[in-house]
């Protein structure tokens, strides 16, 4: 899947045509840790079963469901090891739809943004069928498939906002933008040495307060998910340059190669340099 899709600090897609569709199979070995982006994101499972957590709540996923997930909404993914599982993330950004000046942006558009009017957590049979259709047509890039993708990522919205389910602003909810601070924080930093001083620092929180909502939200640590988004950073470094294994190692914000090979094994289940020959292979 790439940096790209798990950095949420890139436009999805371009910014003529803010969309990104990508698709993943366990045989990558890459992990979905906690993360957020401004943009909608459909999830669609096509093989195996996850567990999706968005924020506080936990969706169990089997072939052929899906979720929707919220601009702003923390989400991660958690896949069983023993399961041969796949997915397809379609990311837009809201005003791909519709511009933002539009009264149909302003009605219907931004109550989502505000989780006013709240999409079901599963989504309907149609929207699946017709956003694997969609993933295979942004694959083949014919011609006008811009004009296919919008549109039927427009009527799976349509779709989803059909079985919408208004409530009132939901207030403001400080552990979310708490974990917001910290990810941003590892995501600019994880290359350098960093401490839960650090983080708690950054986070104006006490220590036991930020291990707490991060295991609350993102069921581990802050040092775990550190070690494996600087993971995530080395496997994409490995994929796609020529630096060495001890270079990677260092850039990543390890300062010992035996302990980086350690977490690399712990998280992709392989070696770095079994991880970079295979995944090199059928590219060079």
């Amino acid at each position: 899947m790439g940096k790209k899709y798990l950095e949420e600090h890139v436009i999805h897609g371009t910014a003529d045509f803010p969309v990104g569709i990508y698709t993943y199979n366990t045989s990558e070995n890459v992990p979905v840790p906690l993360h957020y982006h401004k943009e909608f994101e459909l999830f669609i499972l096509t093989e195996g079963s996850v567990k999706v957590q968005i924020e506080n709540t936990a969706v169990h996923l089997e072939k052929s469901q899906g979720v929707f997930i919220n601009s702003g909404a923390l989400h991660s993914v958690i896949i069983n090891n023993n399961i041969q599982c796949s997915f397809i993330a379609i990311v837009f950004s809201p005003s791909f739809i519709v511009p933002e000046y539009d009264n149909i942006y302003k009605k219907l558009i931004m109550p989502i943004i505000r989780n006013e009017l709240v999409i079901p957590t599963a989504l309907p049979k149609e929207v699946i069928s017709t956003a694997i259709e969609t993933s295979e047509i942004f694959n083949s890039q014919i011609q006008g498939y811009e004009l296919y993708v919008k549109g039927n990522i427009t009527r799976m919205m349509s779709m989803c906002i059909a079985h919408g389910e208004k409530r009132n602003a939901v207030k403001k909810d400080v552990k979310s933008d708490t974990l917001k601070k910290i990810i941003n924080y590892i995501h600019l930093n994880y290359m350098n040495n960093i401490t839960l001083e650090d983080l708690s620092t950054h986070a104006h929180t006490s220590r036991e307060h930020l291990c707490r909502i991060f295991r609350e939200t993102a069921d581990v640590s802050p040092f775990v998910y550190l070690n494996r988004y600087r993971i995530m950073q080395s496997a994409y470094m490995l994929k796609n340059t020529d630096k060495t294994i001890s270079q990677i190692s260092s850039l990543c914000g390890f300062n010992n190669n035996s302990y980086f090979g350690k977490m690399f094994l712990r998280f992709m289940n392989c070696t770095p340099s079994e991880y970079r020959r295979n995944v090199t292979s059928g590219d060079r």
